[in-house]
């Protein structure tokens, strides 16, 4: 699986050489089988990684026990609950393996350290994360569906390669259907 970069804009202006480096140094290399799972929801994160390969799903139930994707963390980028990991509090979320994928995995606590001694580099996390976060909450009020499927198409052509039409659509928050009615659209020019 190739790296997204793109899909999480916040990992542009954050030193992903350095937490690669770090992880590999510090941490130790884990397989994970599609379906497993890297943190469980109610979880309190005892570690955070590096993925080299394959792809992860952060999932949140709803009061109704729907399971709707809230986020992607994919090849060559970082993985895990960092709000729940800085605070120590178990996790909302939970991260499982879309796909084989492996990880250097490396303890919160070195998370936690590095960051309690790097106030920049904290703050720059904070920022773009809180940043793509905000981004995200306004384009679900000023963008139709359609405008938020050509956005992350425009950011990571090549996202389907990697989720399904169904994880995709969780992650826009539509139904199947009404994605699958959006990219007909596109395909046969009847916008």
């Amino acid at each position: 699986m190739k790296s997204k970069a793109n899909f999480n804009p916040y990992i542009d202006k954050i030193d992903l050489n350095f937490w690669r480096e770090l992880c590999v140094k510090e941490g130790k290399l884990c397989h994970y089988k599609k379906g497993e799972y890297f943190l469980h929801r109610r979880e309190t994160p005892k570690y955070f990684g590096f993925i080299t390969s394959g792809a992860f799903k952060y999932t949140i139930i709803d009061t109704d026990g729907n399971e709707h994707i809230t986020g992607l963390a994919l090849c060559d980028t970082l993985a895990g609950d960092f709000y729940s990991s800085i605070r120590k509090e178990s996790s909302l979320v939970a991260l499982q393996a879309i796909t084989d994928s492996d990880i250097w995995v490396c303890s919160t606590n070195l998370f936690r350290q590095i960051l309690k001694e790097n106030i920049e580099l904290r703050c720059v996390m904070a920022e773009e994360l809180f940043r793509q976060t905000h981004d995200r909450y306004l384009n679900l009020y000023r963008q139709s569906p359609k405008e938020r499927y050509w956005e992350l198409i425009r950011r990571c052509p090549n996202i389907l390669q990697d989720i399904t039409l169904k994880e995709l659509a969780s992650y826009l928050q539509i139904t199947p259907t009404y994605l699958s009615r959006i990219r007909k659209e596109i395909t046969f020019g009847k916008e």
